[in-house]
């Protein structure tokens, strides 16, 4: 027999226990954390992964059928109806969130042919990957074909790629010396980048996952398995002396 654990509520005139199985314990964690509760953001983004492009379009399409799912997948288990209405408050959240990222081009992997759109992506979505390229390099053409797998994995970023001779101003400001180069966004900072092959295993057949895996541990991708850099279990960032802090920097 499972162990359980014994939950009590006090209200002004009564005391409710509610016995809970810790399997049930833990399958309400692990929701709380796969589906990003936003009360706790920077704690949602060190355990949950992203949504994917076909995920998200299911929910946009069918917002109701994914409410009759999520209620047959809360019923399974002794949650309280207060969870029950938070959760369906949060799809119907995420569902505007998902549309409006459709419609920005979110699961894509798509070309800027302006410079000075790299600066209002960048600047107006949260997290962004961006593949600096030039077309007539080969290990440019292999991040392409990773990065259009990537996009529709992650859904809760923004790819997308620029030529590197139409951008001449942002090659020199972001000091861009090696192709191909994948520069990491959060919130219009550039806090991380991929560049060459050195950091892929130093060759052309590399497997996806060791880009996917990298661009984790910048922050701009989700896994349940890796953790930003320098970041603590709650989403704070290490400082040099050890402490923790709630800043991005150093």
């Amino acid at each position: 027999m499972s162990p359980s654990f014994v939950v009590v509520a006090k209200g002004s005139t009564s005391t409710v226990k509610t016995c809970l199985s810790i399997e049930v314990i833990e399958s309400t964690i692990s929701r709380f954390y796969t589906r990003q509760v936003d009360a706790f953001p920077n704690m949602a983004d060190e355990f949950a992964r992203d949504t994917t492009k076909a995920e998200a379009e299911h929910i946009i399409k069918d917002e109701a059928l994914a409410e009759e799912e999520l209620l047959a997948e809360l019923e399974n288990g002794d949650i309280p109806p207060h969870i029950r209405e938070a959760r369906l408050d949060q799809l119907k959240q995420e569902a505007q969130q998902f549309e409006q990222r459709s419609e920005k081009g979110y699961g894509t992997y798509s070309e800027i042919e302006k410079e000075p759109e790299v600066f209002d992506i960048t600047r107006s979505e949260e997290k962004v990957v961006i593949h600096f390229f030039h077309p007539d390099f080969r290990r440019c053409n292999i991040i392409d074909k990773h990065l259009k797998v990537l996009a529709e994995k992650h859904f809760n970023a923004k790819f997308a790629k620029m030529n590197v001779e139409k951008c001449d101003f942002l090659v020199k400001k972001l000091k861009i010396q090696v192709l191909p180069a994948i520069l990491c966004f959060k919130e219009g900072i550039n806090v991380d980048r991929v560049v060459g092959f050195e950091e892929l295993g130093n060759t052309d057949n590399f497997d996806i996952s060791v880009l996917e895996r990298r661009l984790a541990k910048s922050g701009v991708l989700n896994l349940p398995d890796v953790r930003a850099e320098g970041k603590t279990i709650f989403g704070f960032t290490k400082t040099r002396n050890g402490s923790s802090s709630s800043s991005d920097e150093d």
